[in-house]
């Protein structure tokens, strides 16, 4: 089983739970193993049989895909990669979704030993909190 680390941003805990997400997200993840491969498209696959929709694109005028979204949260998973791709790609996507009132919360799942790592992306989401309103809530796996 994987053990998990979690970060709370602007109140992404109460606006899951609250949406009853948080106790489907954790279940799935404390089902885990991580795998060297293959492990988001267990995620995803997880997802998937909970009703999520994947591979979703929100941001109706690009062709970016998120990973997962379901009841106006978006969840992204990046195992394997660059901090600052995921910064990019996940963080500003999600605040550009947020101000456009399509998404009330981002999750993302990263890992613990690997980049891009749950404490840098914790450490970034402190460190952009004044451009950085949307609620957020991290999982880092190990």
């Amino acid at each position: 089983m994987a053990k998990i680390e979690r970060f709370n941003y602007k109140n992404a805990e109460a606006i899951l739970n609250e949406k009853g997400l948080l106790g489907e997200i954790n279940e799935i993840l404390e089902r885990l193993h991580l795998q060297e491969t293959g492990t988001h498209d267990l995620i995803s696959g997880f997802l998937g049989q909970k009703g999520w929709s994947l591979k979703v694109n929100l941001l109706t005028d690009t062709d970016y895909k998120q990973d997962a979204y379901k009841n106006r949260i978006m969840l992204e998973i990046d195992l394997r990669g660059s901090l600052l791709d995921s910064v990019h790609r996940n963080f500003l996507r999600a605040q550009e979704l947020y101000n456009r009132k399509i998404i009330d919360a981002f999750v993302q799942i990263t890992e613990t030993e690997r980049d891009p790592k749950f404490s840098k992306m914790k450490r970034d989401i402190e460190s952009f909190k004044s451009v950085l309103t949307v609620p957020i809530y991290l999982f880092g796996l190990s």
